[in-house]
This record gives structure tokens, C-alpha cells and sequence, in this order.
């Protein structure tokens, strides 16, 4: 007897024959248009993708691609009428499908000759199997004269996203979920415009995730089935109604449940401050960087300077960031001041703004530019950062260019410490050890500082 859960396995692969070529070869994945598991019901029709990587960097004479014949398995029936697109690298390709047997043939208007390493994304309808039972899709790049070519395609990640990333789909009974239970809406008491979403899991081991609508439209996918809650961040002010449903695919979602309806007011909580500010000289200039906000509806960050004995903090005219700018490996921030500035005490800070134009309090750095050692004297023992390591700026010789460098002697011209800096570095910092890792005595010590042929001497004083 036949179990009705059995998972049909769909595996997509190059059919290798005793004359098929060997220079040309592939891997690719097998998705359902919309959604990141590879699920679909038994008896309904849904749109699939199969993606391809097809190198053909060494292909030969005889490996040039007519046709892709997608060979279907029993019970999956496409029609011509559903062959939906080809792209290669998402470029539309002029194609027409033919259905010869079991298999969907795209034959390409014009053969790929080329020697270039694409994507092919090719999208089709397709009636799924009323049956549960395992069923191999073989998959042929044919050439000018109708032979196979290349190797079997190999499962892997072919379209750059994290879903289904192999050619194994999951054919589940045609039955929708349950509705789902519980359901709430509350909207923000602490003057965000957010709304709080939460529901129970739903026990069905088919559920893979929620549909969130918002004012009847679709708004979020919650690709979670233990999920029990979801924030729903910068809602516009006003009424605004609320369902849910539990979904197994796309194509196979419960009833929705009862509306629940919130009033939303207007956002008057201004985010946190970023995170992590600092300000150091680099070979660009000064930059500045920060990690984000944890309030999720910032917008942008301003940055602001003024000097430090006024503390009058003006936004730079260049200095609004998006948060559409982090760098994605390290979610971090940065801008770089490219002012030519003076010597002097300046504050650097940054403010996060939302949506609403609410501003956070500024997280503050102060930076210092001098021409000369400094602090001097200083106490590297002292808890205060402005006073227990001592900084030597590169400028402190003018107008040159070169490695740079310090060395330190206590007054009987021992060598206590050589700092060297590292390429683009404009200043070099002592914390007051010597090269043993101890901390020296108190007294005055002479430094000797070269950059490129030109070198500065001076004296400066420890104080434990």
C-alpha cells in the first residue's frame, strides 16, 4: 500500500550517453516560483524554475547549446502554452517550447557558440502528479544536430539565494491547513507607529510559515512555523486591519482568520543612538564609523562636528548616510571627512533619524589634531583614555612623505620602545610599556621622530 506522505524526489540531471561531450559542465536547483522550500500539493498546476550554471569556458567543436529538453516523469504534465521564459543572465532569450513525450524541449532561436560561464533561469507551469512516488527529471543540453552534450547537471546553489538549492521537490497531499488560532493585534504604547502581531503555532507538520495581511494585501511571509509572534515596523497612522493564514505552499493556505483591526498613531519615539562611534585618521582623511541603531525603523544617520571648546555641533553638508549604505560584511558604517583641518580639539557625533524625522541623541567622539606629542605629560596608569596613552601624530614634521616611525629613550639613551606604523597609519600611539611589556618609571623620556629622511626630536614626561 502506498503511503500518501511519500516524498517525490524530482532529481534534475544531464543524461551522460556513450557519445555525449565532456568539456561542457553544469549544476542547478529546482525551485517553485515564490517560495525558498522546494514544496508543491498533489493535482495543482504551479510554476517552476530551473536554474542552470552552465560553464562552457573549454567547450569544443560539437558542444554548442540548440536545445535544453527538460524530460518529465510520469504524472507531470507541461503544455507548450505554460513554457513562461528563458533568461541567460537575465537576458531574455527567443525560445519556443515543444512538447515531444514526456519531455518540454526549449529550442533557442539562436545556438550558444560562446565560451562564457551564464546563469539560465527557465520558468514553466506545471501539473503536478496526483501519485506519491519518486520521480527522476533528466535534464539534456542538445546540440545543432540533436546530441546530448556535457556531463549530468550536478545539485548545487545555482541562482545565488538560500532556498530550495537542489532538485528535490516535496509533494505534499492537497489539503489546506487549519485556520489559525489565537490571532492579535496590538498596536505600539510607547510611541512608535509599529504594530505587535502574535498568534499559536499551528500543529500541523506540513505548515511551513504564516501570511501576514495587512488592510486585505499580502504583507509578510514569516518562513517559520514555530513562529508565534511578528512587528509589523512603520505602519502609517490610522486604522488598519489585520488576518493571517497558515500556508503549506503558496498554492495551499488556510481560510484566514478573524480581522482584527488597530489604530496606529503617529510616530513620536526617537531611535537609540548608534553604536561603537569612533574616529581615527586614515590616508583618506578622518573617518568616522559606527554600528547601526537597534531601533528598526532608522532611516539614515546625520553627522555632525564642531570644535571642542564650543561645542556647537553643525551637520556636515555631505554628511547624510542611508542605511541603505552598510557594508553587508560587516554591517558597519563610515564616512570619511576629507576637510583639511587645522590643529585643534574637535567633537565628531552621529544621530539616527527615522522615518518620522525623529532624531536620537548624538553619540559623541572627541578628536584631536595636533602638531607635537600628546598628552604630555601623561599617566598610563590613569583610567581616563585622554590621558593614559600617548599619541604621536605624523605631522608633527611637515610636508613629507614616508615611513613612519618613533623611537623612545630614557635619559641615559637607552632604547626603551620602537613604535612603526603600518601603511596609511598618520599617527602611532604608546601606552607607556617598554619592549618587555612593563610599564616604565616615571620621568622624562626622548623621543625621536622620523618620517621618511626627516626626523623630529623632543622630550616627554611619564607620570604614574
Amino acid at each position: 500500500m502506498k503511503n500518501p506522505f511519500l516524498i517525490l524526489v524530482l532529481s534534475i540531471s544531464l543524461f551522460f550517453t556513450h557519445y555525449s561531450y565532456g568539456a561542457v559542465t553544469s549544476q542547478g536547483e529546482i525551485n517553485v516560483a515564490g517560495q525558498t522550500k522546494g514544496i508543491v500539493p498533489a493535482s495543482s498546476t504551479v510554476p517552476l524554475i530551473v536554474t542552470l550554471q552552465i560553464d562552457r569556458s573549454l567547450a569544443e567543436i560539437g558542444e554548442e547549446i540548440k536545445t535544453i529538453e527538460i524530460i518529465m516523469p510520469t504524472g507531470f504534465v507541461p503544455q507548450v502554452s505554460d513554457f513562461d521564459s528563458i533568461l541567460r543572465d537575465k537576458e531574455t532569450l527567443k525560445a519556443k517550447a515543444i512538447i515531444s513525450g514526456n519531455a518540454l524541449r526549449i529550442e533557442l532561436a539562436q545556438t550558444i557558440v560562446d565560451t562564457q560561464n551564464s546563469r539560465y533561469d527557465i520558468a514553466f507551469d506545471c501539473r503536478t502528479s496526483n501519485n506519491f512516488f519518486e520521480a527522476v527529471f533528466r535534464v539534456l543540453l542538445r546540440n545543432n544536430d540533436d546530441v546530448p552534450i556535457g556531463e549530468f547537471i550536478k545539485e548545487g546553489q545555482a541562482d545565488g539565494k538560500l532556498n530550495n538549492d537542489d532538485f528535490t521537490l516535496q509533494v505534499i497531499p492537497n489539503v489546506p491547513p487549519a485556520p489559525v488560532s489565537g490571532f492579535t493585534a496590538e498596536s505600539d504604547k510607547t510611541g512608535e507607529n509599529d504594530v505587535t502581531l502574535r498568534w499559536q503555532k499551528s500543529t500541523d507538520p506540513d505548515v511551513n510559515g504564516y501570511l501576514i495581511y495587512r488592510d486585505k494585501d499580502f504583507q509578510i511571509n514569516v518562513e517559520n512555523r514555530a513562529s508565534t509572534t511578528f512587528r509589523d515596523v512603520d505602519v502609517l497612522p490610522g486604522n488598519h486591519t489585520y488576518e493571517i493564514t497558515a500556508y503549506k505552499t503558496l498554492f495551499l493556505q488556510s481560510e484566514r482568520s478573524p480581522i482584527q483591526t488597530v489604530e496606529v498613531s503617529e510616530d513620536t519615539a526617537a531611535p537609540e543612538p548608534p553604536n561603537m562611534l569612533r574616529v581615527v585618521t586614515s590616508s583618506e582623511g578622518i573617518e568616522v564609523s559606527w554600528k547601526p541603531s537597534v531601533s528598526r525603523d532608522t532611516t539614515r544617520y546625520q553627522i555632525l562636528f564642531g570644535s571642542s571648546e564650543v561645542e556647537t555641533l553643525e551637520p556636515l553638508p555631505d554628511g547624510e548616510i542611508s542605511t541603505d549604505d552598510a557594508a553587508h560584511e560587516s554591517f558597519e558604517f563610515k564616512f570619511v571627512d576629507r576637510r583639511p583641518l587645522s590643529v585643534g580639539s574637535f567633537i565628531y557625533a552621529v544621530v539616527a533619524i527615522d522615518e518620522a524625522n525623529n532624531e536620537s541623541v548624538p553619540a559623541k567622539e572627541r578628536f584631536r589634531i595636533f602638531d607635537k606629542p600628546y598628552p604630555n605629560p601623561f599617566t598610563p596608569l590613569s583610567d581616563d583614555s585622554d590621558f593614559n596613552t600617548l599619541i604621536f601624530p605624523a605631522r608633527a614634521v611637515e610636508d613629507v612623505e614616508g615611513e613612519f616611525s618613533v623611537l623612545l629613550f630614557n635619559l641615559n639613551g637607552v632604547l626603551v620602545k620602537t613604535l612603526t606604523a603600518q601603511l596609511g597609519e598618520t599617527e602611532l600611539k604608546w601606552n607607556g610599556k617598554n619592549e618587555s611589556g612593563e610599564i616604565v618609571e616615571s620621568g622624562i623620556y626622548i623621543y625621536q621622530l622620523q618620517v621618511g629622511n626627516s626626523i623630529k626630536t623632543g622630550t616627554i614626561i611619564v607620570v604614574k
